[in-house]
């Protein structure tokens, strides 16, 4: 029987030895985990991929918040340092030095997709659009997330009356991320096109975004449906007076407008855009008959006294001589809206 404190002596080194070798691989755990407790965490690369999402929807100012903040952070990281001079720059569009800046950029990073999307701007702006529609394919090449070289094509397209393809490259921003500013714009080629039900059931997609209400609300004036166009502007005021819905990033961007051939007019303000939805209202009351409704409503555009009221008036103009070559009918009360209204403005 001498063979039992044998083989407890046995038993005993190996726990001794499982027991040892526990302790090394809990030490070893504890360091790793204090080691890693020191290293710089990963919330730096998750900002700047925030921040680039940002920049590849045109939400410029949050791109440059949160560049600004990771830099704050880690004042060394030159990736953030470059994203947010392509966020600021944007800032300087339409001033002097814009196309100097932009050709700074170019000179550091040839390839940087979001320096040939601003270039592609600048040209389209400056009635080049064959030279900004190559930069704006370039800026699609070089980065595939970036829906606003797609949205850029879109405009340049529809400007030139491609609607085909003004609504492929919709269709590829909304198929990058549907986003309102991106569903608005395919629902506006639609509506270029007169494919009414598609437009407005690209328009109803989104939601609290009174762009789109407004928009649906000229397609129910052209089928004389007044009563469902002054329903949808009465939805558009009662989400732009909403401060919660108005502060959302896709309600924080301008409106713009082609009120001429080549000539945009920019609605910045969240009082601009009432301004412009009270007219619309007031438009589908006075072609109901409701004179004094209609003249209610002007009147409440006027409480915001934006120094744009005249521009204001003659976009409204612009879409009842747009309303007229549509349907004919409506000629007479225009006519009479636009002398009682709008001082006769028009194209």
């Amino acid at each position: 029987m001498n063979f039992l404190p044998e083989l407890w002596n046995y038993i005993r080194n190996i726990f001794l030895a499982v027991l040892f070798t526990a302790i090394v691989a809990a030490g070893g755990w504890a360091t790793y985990l204090y080691d890693k407790s020191k290293k710089p965490q990963i919330t730096d690369k998750q900002l700047i991929v925030e921040a680039d999402n940002a920049l590849n929807i045109g939400h410029y100012p949050d791109a440059k918040r949160i560049f600004e903040t990771e830099l704050k952070a880690h004042p060394q990281n030159q990736q953030a340092a470059w994203g947010l001079k392509i966020a600021t720059v944007k800032e300087t569009l339409g001033r002097s030095g814009y196309k100097a800046a932009l050709d700074e950029l170019q000179q550091q990073n040839p390839n940087d997709a979001h320096v040939n999307l601003f270039l592609g701007e600048y040209y389209g702006t400056n009635n080049q659009p064959d030279i900004a529609i190559n930069y704006f394919e370039q800026a699609a090449a070089q980065n595939p997330k970036l829906a606003e070289a797609h949205i850029a094509l879109a405009l340049v397209y529809l400007h030139k009356g491609n609607f085909e393809s003004a609504k492929v490259e919709s269709l590829k921003a909304v198929d990058i991320i549907p986003i309102p500013k991106y569903r608005n714009n395919l629902g506006t080629v639609y509506f270029k096109q007169k494919h009414y039900e598609e437009a407005i059931k690209e328009f109803g997609r989104n939601k609290e975004y009174p762009l789109s209400a407004l928009e649906s609300g000229k397609i129910y004036w052209r089928l004389e449906y007044l009563s469902q166009a002054s329903s949808y502007q009465k939805q558009a005021i009662e989400w732009l007076e909403d401060k919660d819905i108005m502060a959302k990033p896709d309600n924080q961007e301008p409106w713009f407008f082609e009120n001429q051939p080549g000539k945009f007019i920019r609605l910045m303000s969240v009082g601009e855009k009432k301004c412009y939805a009270y007219y619309s209202l007031s438009v589908s009351l006075y072609l109901q008959g409701d004179i004094e409704g209609a003249d209610v409503e002007v009147q409440r555009s006027k409480f915001f006294k934006v120094t744009s009221l005249r521009d204001i008036r003659a976009l409204v103009a612009a879409d009842l001589d747009d309303l007229v070559l549509a349907n004919p009918s409506f000629a007479g009360s225009v006519a009479s809206y636009k002398q009682l209204y709008l001082g006769a403005q028009s194209k």
